[in-house]
């Protein structure tokens, strides 16, 4: 296992530079905040912004856990890859984390100094100071079934916001998640707000008769919706049910940030017109 160390301080942009760092050292494995990452995807591991608190959230970054460590060490020998990076505010913290999940000692430390401009970490520090927000090198997609419920946005939505601090050359998609502990209030969507989303865009589909009733609930760590409907007579159910899941999963993307898992359909009544 070829192991390297990525370190600088907090909030100075290595986890939007940890993507071209990786492929610049032909690294396929990325360990972040508690989260193992490989081509995009979250392999394994419990990220550290979804702590409460900072010290809980520092715990969980260096692998404190032994059941954490254990389960990001399991994925990485199941991966079959030989080499990763590891991102740690110092080196010491590197290669505390190189030691707690298993893999070899670090070979080679890279300085965020030593691929960002002092200018590029001023205004790294900037997002993360004054708007709370961190880069995850994944994509949004993937990054919602672990952050289901928090206030995510694509990368590329707030780019002008930053004024030119990120690389516009650069492929690979980041998402941008505002950690728990750094919440500026509260924020929070009701289980009644969710239904009611769902039951408004059910009711503009055509062939739904009526909606009698929408429950969303967790299931094993998924999000679901159950809705019972009417439907006209001689309506295509089977395509009916099918549009019904397609824009309810859409709906509550576009308006919460929510990823919803399944949507369970019961064609309760059919409705025959006189």
């Amino acid at each position: 296992m070829r192991t390297v160390g990525f370190s600088g301080k907090s909030g100075c942009g290595k986890s939007y530079r940890a993507l071209s760092v990786a492929a610049l050292h032909n690294l396929k494995l990325i360990v972040d905040d508690g989260l193992l990452i490989c081509d995009g995807k979250v392999l394994a591991g419990k990220s550290a912004k979804k702590e409460r608190h900072p010290y809980a959230s520092t715990l969980r970054a260096i692998f404190n856990d032994e059941i954490h460590a254990k389960e990001v060490s399991d994925a990485i020998i199941k991966s079959g890859h030989d080499s990763i990076l590891i991102l740690g505010t110092s080196e010491r913290m590197v290669n505390l984390i190189a030691d707690r999940i298993g893999v070899a000692p670090v070979e080679k430390h890279i300085h965020i100094e030593d691929v960002a401009s002092p200018e590029e970490i001023e205004k790294a520090n900037l997002m993360r100071s004054v708007y709370g927000k961190h880069v995850i090198p994944v994509p949004t997609f993937e990054i919602k079934r672990t952050f289901s419920g928090y206030l995510l946005d694509p990368l590329t939505s707030i780019k002008k916001l930053a004024n030119g601090f990120f690389d516009k050359s650069a492929q690979a998609e980041r998402t941008i998640v505002r950690p728990k502990y750094g919440y500026r209030g509260d924020f929070e969507i009701s289980d009644t707000v969710l239904c009611q989303i769902a039951a408004y865009e059910v009711s503009k589909i055509q062939g739904v008769a009526d909606v009698n009733k929408v429950i969303y609930y967790h299931s094993n760590g998924d999000n679901e919706f159950r809705i019972d409907i009417c439907i006209d007579y001689g309506i295509d159910i089977k395509k009916t049910c099918m549009k019904i899941q397609d824009t309810v999963i859409k709906a509550i993307d576009d308006c919460c940030l929510i990823y919803v898992d399944t949507v369970h359909v019961n064609v309760e009544k059919i409705i025959t017109q006189k």
